[in-house]
């Protein structure tokens, strides 16, 4: 596809790196219309922003390297080289989803905030960013899937692709699409939901179940490198099922206090 965006001289624009900010523009555009009313002002959004973004960053490139770790060469030195050789690649986004959330906890309790309140009013620009990073992905040739004889199978050319040399020129599942696509749909379900009287925690749990399924399912079409496989799962559909067995917990707890108030 297309790594680079644009180039002038030395000067690179990464694909990847463009869409993934794109993402976190579309996101905080679709939220800042909405701060009055949830009750927030304005410069604690962009420090929720500042600190999402940060903890995705940091989270995600740390779980790639740490699912990674047996293939980023043979010593520690090439392993260190590799990590930092190209900053722009090389990122796992439930690491990225867990180190945020832990930071923006943190964040809303040190402020006084609603904890599932304003997780549930963040939650809903999550899939709208996400679905740009993922045709970022696409276009550097990243979470690329299998090969398929489907007829919409996608065939990578650019040897300055992150798809494998050997899959060069073979049809494989666009699976950065699939997920893109899925992130859209659950973003206008959890927008319309978002619209409706709820209880708090509740869009939380629906973000959760939703990704969590579509991830565990899009992985079974995915071909690139993403750790070690244990009981025939990657390490992202297993922590989407610990994940969906979380969101199953917090609804359980929204539904019997419900019950009880």
């Amino acid at each position: 596809m297309h790594p680079v965006f644009l180039q002038i001289g030395s000067f690179e624009l990464a694909s990847y790196g463009l869409m993934t900010a794109l993402g976190y523009a579309a996101a905080a555009l679709y939220l800042l219309p909405r701060l009055k009313k949830i009750g927030l002002d304005k410069d604690t959004f962009w420090n929720l922003i500042f600190i999402a973004f940060m903890g995705a960053l940091a989270g995600s490139k740390l779980l790639y390297i740490v699912v990674s770790w047996p293939q980023l060469g043979a010593t520690l030195a090439e392993k260190l080289t590799n990590i930092v050789r190209d900053f722009r690649y090389g990122f796992v986004f439930f690491g990225g989803m867990i180190v945020s959330v832990g930071a923006l906890v943190w964040y809303i309790r040190r402020k006084g905030l609603p904890l599932l309140k304003t997780a549930d009013f963040l939650i809903v620009g999550l899939p709208l960013g996400h679905a740009f990073g993922r045709i970022g992905c696409f276009l550097a040739g990243c979470c690329y899937g299998r090969p398929t004889d489907m007829p919409w199978g996608v065939v990578f050319s650019d040897p300055h692709s992150l798809v494998a040399p050997e899959l060069l020129g073979v049809p494989l599942h666009p699976t950065q699409l699939y997920e893109a696509a899925g992130n859209l749909i659950l973003f206008f379900l959890l927008h319309t939901a978002s619209q409706k009287p709820h209880r708090a925690g509740t869009i939380l749990v629906e973000y959760v179940l939703g990704y969590s399924l579509m991830r565990f399912v899009i992985e079974f079409f995915r071909g690139d490198f993403r750790g070690e496989y244990m009981a025939g799962l990657s390490p992202s559909q297993g922590i989407a099922l610990v994940a969906a067995a979380a969101a199953f917990y917090l609804w359980s707890r929204l539904k019997k206090d419900k019950q009880n108030g």
